[in-house]
């Protein structure tokens, strides 16, 4: 299939990565196009666009006027609606539609450090670990886990907004080597159903322990190497993992050749392009209606722009 891939927006990081990743694609199943009407599909790569929360720009796009069945879109935003059909990285289970959707990763993992850690020769001195903000009233239940053999960190303190290259790298790399020293990392659900955390344990070889309920597991793996713990039984985390220590160098090994099948950066566009020749294949059915959604969306609106509005104040302050 031929792809076309844009963005809507001045500001693209994500679609930058994803041409860097199509020119590096080891696999060949798929090409690039740069004329809309040759294109079998138009994939607009987007970050979560804070002045935008709506995307309204998107959907006025010329493009998407003139060719509605070409369209799809990659959307990572912490609380989605179904604003086009495509990948998304946080689209709840009990919102999730198959024929229109699939779980997909983060394209970038923002830590400069992560891609090293695989090749760190570190102790592993700790059971796990979460170093992290209490973005979600589960984390605070994360946050709260006391045991000997375990690396816990609340870093709510840290503003990442706020902050200096300096800091943030030094941050960066206090979280990797939390992750570096552990034999599992706890990877809680964030403001969103998904986080960072699985797939940078997934690269680093390191287990994940996923804990968020309406999460959809991305389809391209079989996530058999992770550690599933339902979000009523946080507590029993430090019990649970000591009774399975011993998996865990293996699991490790299992996550990091998923990574390598499925998201690193020589097959990461086929794995996106797989995905979209997915939903283009899929059936077609109507939308299940859905008649709280405008509410839904005034309200993620809202709360988006309130976010915005307190960054912006600690940002001048």
């Amino acid at each position: 299939m031929k792809f076309l891939l844009l963005s809507a927006y001045p500001k693209h990081e994500w679609l930058t990565a994803l041409l860097s990743y199509a020119d590096n694609d080891a696999v060949g199943r798929h090409e690039l196009c740069d004329d809309p009407e040759e294109a079998d599909v138009i994939l607009f790569v987007e970050s979560g666009q804070f002045d935008d929360y709506l995307y309204k720009t998107l959907l006025q796009h010329p493009l998407v006027q003139k060719y509605p069945d070409k369209i799809y879109m990659y959307n990572e935003v912490d609380r989605p609606w179904l604003t086009l059909p495509g990948l998304y990285t946080c689209m709840p289970e009990s919102r999730y539609d198959k024929s229109r959707q699939v779980a997909f990763p983060y394209l970038v993992t923002p830590n400069r450090f992560v891609p090293q850690i695989h090749r760190w020769q570190v102790q592993r001195d700790w059971l796990f670990s979460f170093v992290g903000s209490t973005s979600h009233p589960l984390r605070k239940r994360v946050a709260a886990l006391q045991d000997d053999t375990a690396e816990v960190r609340d870093t709510s303190e840290f503003n990442i907004w706020h902050s200096t290259a300096a800091e943030r790298s030094s941050q960066g790399l206090v979280f990797a080597e939390s992750i570096a020293r552990s034999h599992f990392v706890l990877c809680p659900r964030g403001v969103g159903t998904a986080s960072y955390r699985p797939f940078e344990s997934m690269q680093a070889a390191r287990a994940p322990v996923i804990i968020a309920d309406d999460w959809v597991p991305p389809p391209h793996v079989n996530w058999d190497f992770a550690v599933f713990v339902p979000e009523s039984d946080i507590e029993e985390i430090p019990n649970l993992l000591k009774s399975i220590k011993h998996e865990s160098i293996d699991r490790g090994v299992a996550a990091r050749k998923a990574w390598e099948m499925a998201y690193s950066p020589s097959v990461m566009f086929d794995t996106v392009a797989r995905s979209i020749e997915y939903l283009v294949q899929a059936p077609k059915q109507e939308p299940i209606a859905d008649p709280w959604m405008p509410v839904r969306n005034w309200w993620i609106a809202t709360e988006t722009s309130a976010r915005l509005w307190v960054r912006r104040l600690r940002t001048a302050a």
